[in-house]
């Protein structure tokens, strides 16, 4: 059974040779304007995504990381009834939990509905920070599929043009789009 296999390998490579082969870039090359601009935005349109992915990733990787010595440092300043301390550990420390911990330590003496409100605030700005560009990276994801169907379309009926309009018509003259 190995031996076969090798064979068919070995016949594949045979037509390789006698073919040719092409690369990416020849058959983008070949496939016209129209076919060179799909591919181009699509590539735009991919770097953009994958930038976002990553910085979004990061980010979140980044604010979803708590110290727990920042808590209990946090508890023991306002047990101590250091409250300014408190405060400025908060704003030393760069995260959304820091942020939330800052406003509630600012409202205190406050009714208990206050302080709950502003954290609820300070959360949902949070995670409206977190969230930026999710919109954009959704409206690609979206889009690409459509210019991508565009393109196969806009190739179909070039190929189905070349069919109609060539006597001696092969296929890889239709391979062109």
């Amino acid at each position: 059974m190995l031996q076969q296999t090798l064979l068919l390998f070995q016949e594949a490579e045979g037509l390789d040779r006698e073919m040719g082969t092409q690369s990416l870039f020849d058959i983008i090359a070949k496939s016209g304007t129209m076919g060179i601009i799909i591919v181009l935005a699509l590539f735009v349109l991919s770097v953009i995504a994958l930038y976002i992915f990553v910085e979004r990733y990061l980010t979140i990787k980044r604010a979803g990381r708590i110290d727990e010595s920042f808590m209990n440092n946090i508890r023991a300043n306002v047990q101590s009834g250091n409250i300014q301390g408190a405060k400025a550990l908060c704003q030393t420390t760069d995260s959304p939990v820091a942020r939330m911990v800052e406003k509630g330590i600012q409202r205190i003496g406050k009714p208990l509905r206050d302080i709950d409100a502003a954290i609820e605030n300070v959360g949902n700005l949070e995670i409206f920070k977190l969230e930026k560009n999710l919109s954009t990276l959704a409206s690609i994801a979206g889009a690409a599929p459509m210019i991508g169907f565009f393109g196969t379309v806009t190739g179909m009926i070039m190929a189905f043009y070349r069919m109609a309009t060539e006597q001696n018509v092969t296929p890889d003259v239709l391979a062109g789009g």
